[in-house]
Order: structure tokens, then C-alpha cells, then sequence
């Protein structure tokens, strides 16, 4: 709460200081205004995002999954996934704007793409070096009890990679969540809806600047709901947990 304070207080300061005008750096209180009076249309482009983002996350959690587990049938293809990962994890999705553009056109379709692209790098790396950090005899733990295939990596290997899964969820969302508003920033010239890129991509348009500062705080707002609410809330009741219960 202090922190808060301590940036409404440093806003309003260079606001005055610098004599800049409601168009180019509103007050808060224009800004909470625009806040209160959009928020009907705010939690609708939220929700959308919202909807795109878990998509294309379970898409991308999937595939990253499937891949692993074929990563670690075979050293050939291990090498290939080193190689491929120190290509695209690099990447950013939004950098892959033009190719979703001229494969699935202007819409929600390439949205997802990006999405997808975006985290399924990230998720890859992590339920890999997950999976290579898991100690051999429980693995042979689990192929003497009759498991192999899906049923060893489902209550064997994921179980045990949980402490990287979860990091790579974590990381897989912020580029995700990134990646999506800025394509709907693209996207939105076409569009005749969306989420919140395309509330700013709208605002910005008419000039509107307490909207899209506003916007700008939702999308914040949910950023830190997700990390500190979401996420930490699963590793305390998982990872944390377990560690107590092995100390």
C-alpha cells in the first residue's frame, strides 16, 4: 500500500512539476474516473483476453508436454530440441506478427497463434530440464510397479518435475499475456472487437489517454492477481509443502 501511495504521490509531482496537460499525462483521479465509468466495458475485454490467453496457455502446456516426453525417448532428438530451443526460446512472439498474418489472416486466429508460440517455448524448456532433473530410481521405482509410457510420466515424471512446471507456467503467462495484448494492439485496425490491446488500441486512436491509462492498470492489476494470488498460492500448497514435509 505504501508503494502505491509513493507512485501516486511521484506521478502527480512530475504532473505538476513538469506542467504536462490531462493529454498527455492525466491526474489519477481523471484517471480513476475513466476507470469507474469504462469498467462495464473493461471487464468485458478482460474476460476476452482473458479467454484467449487460457487457450492458448492449455494449447501450449500440451504441446510442450507431448514434446518433452518425446525428447526423452531419444538422444537424437534431445540434441534436436537443444538446437531448436537456442533458435526460438529467444524469439519474441510478437516478432512472428508478419508469419501469423500471412497464415491465418487478421483475427483471432493469429492471436492464438502468437499466444500459443510464446509460451510453449518456455513450458518446453521447463518440463525438459524438469524431467532431466528427476533421480533414475524413481523412475525405475515406478517402471517396477508396471507403469511406462503415459501413465510413468503422468504419475511419476510430472509429479516430480512440479517445482519447473510451475516455473514455466509462471514465465509461459508473462510472455503470453504480453504477447497477446500487443498482437491486438496490431491486430486491431481490423477488428471490431477484443481485448484489452484492442480497448488501448481504441483509445489511443481517439486520444482518449485517461482510457488508456486505464487500461494500462487493468492490465497490470491482472498481471499481479495471476503472480501473487495464483501462482504463489499453488506453490504454497505444492512445492513449499513439500519441501516442509522432506525438512
Amino acid at each position: 500500500m505504501a508503494l502505491i501511495f509513493a507512485m501516486a504521490l511521484l506521478w502527480e509531482s512530475a504532473r505538476i512539476i513538469g506542467g504536462y496537460s490531462e493529454l498527455l499525462l492525466p491526474s489519477i483521479s481523471v484517471v480513476a474516473y475513466s476507470l469507474l465509468m469504462e469498467k462495464a466495458e473493461l471487464l468485458k475485454n478482460a474476460a476476452y483476453s482473458l479467454k484467449l490467453i487460457g487457450f492458448g496457455l492449455a494449447v501450449a502446456v500440451v504441446l510442450a508436454m507431448l514434446l518433452a516426453i518425446l525428447c526423452m525417448s531419444s538422444r537424437a532428438l534431445q540434441g534436436l530440441f537443444t538446437d531448436v530451443m537456442a533458435v526460438m526460446h529467444p524469439l519474441p512472439g510478437i516478432a512472428i506478427l508478419p508469419v501469423a498474418i500471412l497464415w491465418f489472416g487478421i483475427g483471432v486466429n493469429s492471436v492464438v497463434f502468437v499466444i500459443v508460440f510464446s509460451a510453449v517455448w518456455p513450458l518446453l524448456n521447463h518440463f525438459y530440464t524438469g524431467f532431466r532433473s528427476i533421480p533414475k530410481n524413481q523412475v525405475e521405482v515406478g517402471k517396477n510397479l508396471g507403469l511406462s509410457g503415459a501413465k510413468l510420466a503422468f504419475y511419476v515424471m510430472l509429479p516430480a518435475s512440479l517445482p519447473h512446471i510451475l516455473g514455466g507456467l509462471r514465465t509461459g503467462w508473462a510472455r503470453a499475456w504480453q504477447a497477446s495484448v500487443a498482437a491486438e494492439l496490431v491486430f486491431g485496425a481490423a477488428g471490431g472487437h477484443g481485448g484489452l490491446g484492442w480497448y488501448l488500441y481504441k483509445k489511443r486512436f481517439m486520444m482518449e489517454t485517461p482510457g488508456v491509462f486505464a487500461g494500462m492498470l487493468v492490465i497490470i492489476a491482472i498481471g499481479l492477481v495471476v503472480e501473487y494470488f495464483i501462482f504463489a498460492t499453488l506453490e504454497n500448497l505444492t512445492v513449499k509443502k513439500l519441501k516442509q514435509v522432506i525438512d
